[in-house]
């Protein structure tokens, strides 16, 4: 999958919010992370089948999950942006790879991240690239298509910057 034209769309939108909020977007790097943590979460709730074993039903609703799925792709762009590491090819895992394990490990490389971040002021190029490896990885697995998730985050994007103006 091919992102990187993806990237300079997203730092226009967090130009434009940084410019019209009147914030140093540079200041809120951390909060990025955090806030892609949170998205995580989110999408997570919509893929019951794979933890919400005392439902009756566990069917994913799709449209929905793949926007949560773009949202989250935002903030790694983002976060991509913010790091410089734009220029990305996907390298990707073996078709087994248990699904469970891929949320651990999503979690657990997001959670470095901000450490990392924190403590070094750095995000290290091998846990960015992983991680969206695995994200991706992730999205194929749930039958998400290249074309779909770039419509989608076009979507979506336009969406943001509608409702950055709404606000201010």
């Amino acid at each position: 999958m091919n992102i990187n034209k993806l990237f300079p769309k997203q730092a226009e939108l967090d130009a434009y919010i940084g410019e019209s909020k009147g914030i140093k977007m540079e200041d809120y790097k951390t909060e990025r992370v955090l806030a892609l943590l949170v998205e995580w979460g989110e999408f997570l709730n919509c893929v019951p089948f794979l933890f919400k074993y005392w439902k009756s039903n566990q069917e994913m609703n799709r449209d929905e999950a793949l926007e949560e799925y773009v949202d989250n792709l935002h903030f790694l762009l983002s976060i991509g942006n913010d790091h410089g590491f734009t220029d990305y090819e996907y390298e990707e895992l073996p078709n087994d790879t248990d699904m469970k394990l891929i949320v651990f490990g999503i979690t657990n490389i997001i959670s470095r991240i901000g450490v990392s971040l924190i403590v070094s002021g750095k995000v290290h190029a091998v846990d960015y690239e992983s991680l969206l490896d695995h994200f991706i990885y992730f999205g194929s697995q749930l039958g998400f298509t290249e074309n779909e998730i770039i419509t989608h985050y076009e979507l979506k994007h336009a969406e943001n910057y509608a409702r950055q103006q709404r606000c201010y």
